[in-house]
């Protein structure tokens, strides 16, 4: 799934303190850029240099699939252009299938040992390519001036009571395609076949009526929800919930089958000479108290246990549910794509 909230070229260095020296060593540190990579860099990134004495220089990455291309040239170059990105899971399964991220001593990651199970990533020979970073919810959104009750299911999505004002993405990616095999279909297990993925699309295709935006900027959707030209939609609720504390008309709602969850991972580029700080700082970034402070300053759902940090009932909700989320399925995304992509966009268009 693309996820940035808007694209930008600066790039923020820190120093450990204005008095002291600079530190002997810095890495090369991609993340989304906008909001993102500008709080990652003043909120989060300063506590680790504080720690390790390592400099972090933040480097705003562009969309998915355009950094996947920039990190594809720059291996065949033998450069590493980053030492650690973030990416989100097509990414991680894409550049370990092409070679391009280097293995991670777990021995060193200790902290690791605090993520929930899944989250240290593991080739074939039992390798680490890549460990979890974080967690983000897509919901079901609502401006509060056109309807002040919350909807409790995704079903009320295709109730004709939206005004004929949703906005849907365009990606297949979203995660509308689990949430509509959750909700209509029981679970994930039509998705194994095309054949079923083509019924799910075509129960998409019922939302048709009701779209007036399929999107796939995400600023044209937030500005046109708060303004109310559309009533309802999917998007993400850590960027859902800046909106809400600003003021504006919005309600991020975790229908009862669930937000939709995706997870983004870090990966060191193969061709980084910084191995070792660059395990420091994914180590450093799995610790329950960095996670914790993830969730506070970038509203993010952490992915450590809940009894392991220190988060408030309101700052927990603030930021996820305890609903047992819609699994976005990477490896039916990447299995299927261009026929899926294809399949998604013809639905669009008739």
């Amino acid at each position: 799934m693309i996820r940035h909230i808007r694209i930008t070229a600066l790039s923020l260095l820190f120093a450990v303190s204005a008095t002291t020296v600079q530190a002997a060593e810095s890495i090369n540190v991609s993340a989304w850029g906008g909001f993102f990579e500008e709080t990652l860099a003043a909120e989060i990134y300063p506590g680790f240099t504080e720690e390790t004495g390592i400099e972090v220089n933040s480097i705003a990455q562009p969309t998915s699939s355009a950094w996947m291309t920039q990190l594809m040239a720059a291996a065949r170059a033998k450069k590493a252009p980053t030492d650690i990105s973030l990416v989100a899971d097509e990414v991680l399964y894409r550049g370990n299938a092409a070679g391009l991220w280097a293995k991670l001593d777990t021995s060193k990651l200790p902290n690791t040992k605090e993520l929930k199970e899944g989250y240290v990533k593991l080739d074939d020979d039992g390798k680490a390519f890549g460990v979890g970073a974080l967690a983000f919810y897509t919901t079901f959104v609502t401006n509060t001036d056109y309807s002040k009750e919350a909807p409790t299911s995704w079903a009320e999505l295709w109730e004709d009571k939206w005004d004929k004002k949703l906005g849907i993405v365009t990606n297949p990616n979203s995660g509308l395609i689990e949430a509509t095999a959750k909700t209509f279909f029981g679970g994930y297990e039509v998705m194994q076949t095309r054949e079923g993925l083509e019924k799910v699309i075509a129960k998409i295709a019922e939302l048709k009526p009701q779209v007036s935006l399929w999107y796939r900027d995400e600023g044209q959707f937030q500005q046109a929800l708060e303004a109310g030209e559309l009533n309802a939609g999917l998007y993400y609720h850590d960027v859902a919930m800046l909106s809400i504390w600003d003021g504006k008309p919005i309600a991020s709602n975790f229908p009862k089958e669930g937000g939709i969850v995706s997870d983004a991972s870090w990966v060191v580029t193969r061709d980084s000479k910084k191995i070792e700080s660059t395990e420091k700082f994914i180590n450093y970034m799995s610790k329950p108290e960095t996670q914790a402070l993830m969730a506070r300053k970038l509203g993010i759902f952490p992915i450590v246990p809940r009894d392991s940090m220190d988060l408030t009932d309101e700052e927990f909700s603030a930021v996820g549910s305890e609903i047992e989320a819609v699994k976005t399925q990477t490896e039916i995304h990447l299995r299927e794509g261009d026929w899926l992509e294809s399949k998604f966009q013809e639905m669009i268009a008739q």
